[in-house]
């Protein structure tokens, strides 16, 4: 289905490329020349959408000693350039990151803690320091929140903070109110279209679903294409979705016993979601007055789906209790279509 070999997906700050967000780049070029940049920023979007791969190439910018601020015209910097490799091996004594821990994949607070100290040593090479946080989702308690709120509060103007969020509804409103906000909208299906086809890293057959699944991440669909799974998949949901009226109740239990842990659970109920769309599509179009009662049955359960996504990622629930609460929507929502 795809070709054989894995894609290497390299940490953001190996990255040069940008794609997508000539707004966003437009927008810190202006606001650099002025120079009114200000403390903190929370970038905010989707995961894989390019938030953390902007980070870099930010501080690349801001912190490159032969940058003229005033006169810059791009925020592109070379791979040869020492200020991208000094960042690319985290030597660049004005750039600070935290990020999770490699064994339980979460932000502590001794981390944040640390950065008190950080906020107020004199920049060594450039006019500034600039503080990287990958990401605001890991953070492992609410005393981690009190803590950087705190050091927002009294931290320096030569400092400067990049919050990357994935679910902005979990900052608090303390913290979001000390930041400016910027919103990495999801990448059009036209533009991801024609980076794929650029690229030739996957066959055309199969890049419609590639971009179905992706939704607007470029860094999602290159997680996809290492994944066979997902497109095995989403072949599954599209004959489970397809004859949902004559499924049985054995026939759904194989189908979710599908998932695996090394597939996201987010992504898992995404393909179906994306599959529930696709037949409210086709049914619309066929404007076929019987298939009224069908299509309020498939909205029906996106939208119950949809709940459980959203207590799922607020409330940080137990993975297998979410999967069989939807195996449950699924359950009830393919009798009620029987009894019709």
């Amino acid at each position: 289905m795809i070709k054989e070999y894995k894609i290497e997906i390299k940490h953001p700050r190996f990255n040069d490329e940008f794609f997508g967000f000539k707004e966003i780049e437009q927008y810190f070029l202006d606001i650099l020349k002025k120079k009114k940049i200000s403390n903190a920023y929370i970038f905010n979007g989707i995961k894989g959408i390019g938030k953390a791969t902007f980070s870099y190439r930010l501080a690349r910018c801001i912190l490159n000693k032969n940058n003229n601020l005033e006169s810059i015209e791009s925020l592109y910097i070379s791979k040869e350039n020492n200020i991208f490799k000094n960042i690319m091996n985290l030597s660049h004594p004005d750039l600070n990151i935290v990020e999770p821990d490699d064994e339980n994949k979460k932000i502590n607070l001794e981390k944040l803690k640390s950065l008190d100290k950080i906020t107020y040593k004199t920049s060594l090479e450039s006019d500034y320091k600039v503080i990287i946080i990958d990401s605001l989702d890991d953070f492992t308690t609410k005393k981690s929140f009190s803590s950087l709120l705190k050091i927002l509060e009294d931290c320096p103007t030569n400092c400067i903070f990049f919050l990357i969020s994935h679910s902005l509804f979990k900052v608090p409103d303390t913290i979001k109110s000390r930041c400016q906000k910027i919103y990495f909208k999801p990448i059009s299906e036209d533009m991801l279209r024609k980076w794929f086809e650029n690229s030739k890293i996957i066959e055309k057959k199969n890049l419609d679903i590639l971009i179905n699944l992706s939704n607007g991440s470029l860094g999602r669909a290159l997680e996809i294409i290492n994944n066979d799974e997902s497109f095995d998949i989403y072949s599954d949901a599209r004959k489970i979705i397809n004859n949902f009226k004559n499924i049985t109740k054995t026939e759904i239990d194989d189908f979710f016993s599908l998932y695996k842990s090394n597939l996201l659970l987010e992504d898992f109920l995404l393909i179906i979601q994306i599959n529930i769309i696709q037949s409210i599509k086709e049914l619309i179009i066929k404007k076929n007055e019987t298939d009224k009662l069908f299509i309020d049955v498939y909205i029906s359960l996106f939208f119950e789906i949809n709940k459980k996504i959203n207590s799922f990622k607020l409330f940080d629930l137990d993975n297998l209790q979410t999967l069989n609460n939807v195996k449950y929507i699924f359950i009830k929502h393919s009798e009620n279509l029987n009894k019709l």
